[in-house]
């Protein structure tokens, strides 16, 4: 099967094509929106077209949302703060491994030095620094 193409002379004495006027692209949109719900500070995605914008923001309204930056945590509610973990000697057990004082466990060598793994009644670590 052969295809003939068209000479210069056609292409010339050929009627303008008529082409239907281009419709804007639709604007995609993509966002993340930084927001309060219940209390917990939210990251909301939303991809979609550019009028749907109004009614994804009027819907987190509903739903009790508001702007990261206007709800403020009560200060009751803040994380509470340690204190800096005081240097201690440690005891060692009959093996001769260095034990924690308070927790009587056996040290573990970390990265910025040694430390014990035991967490106290109010579920954080064991803060104490030890003498090498």
């Amino acid at each position: 099967m052969t295809t003939t193409m068209p000479t210069r002379q056609q292409i010339d004495r050929a009627e303008p094509l008529d082409f239907p006027d281009r419709r804007p692209a639709k604007q995609d949109l993509t966002i993340t929106i930084s927001c309060t719900i219940g209390g917990f500070l939210t990251e909301v995605c939303f991809s979609g077209q550019l009028d749907q914008l109004e009614a994804i923001t009027r819907r987190l309204r509903d739903l009790g949302a508001s702007p990261a930056g206007v709800h403020q945590v009560s200060p009751a509610a803040a994380a509470p703060t340690r204190k800096a973990g005081e240097k201690v000697t440690p005891l060692y057990n009959g093996d001769g491994e260095p034990m924690c004082p308070v927790h009587k466990r056996v040290l573990k060598q970390g990265k910025w030095g040694m430390y014990c793994s035991a967490k106290g009644e109010d579920e954080t670590y064991c803060n104490l620094k030890f003498h090498e």
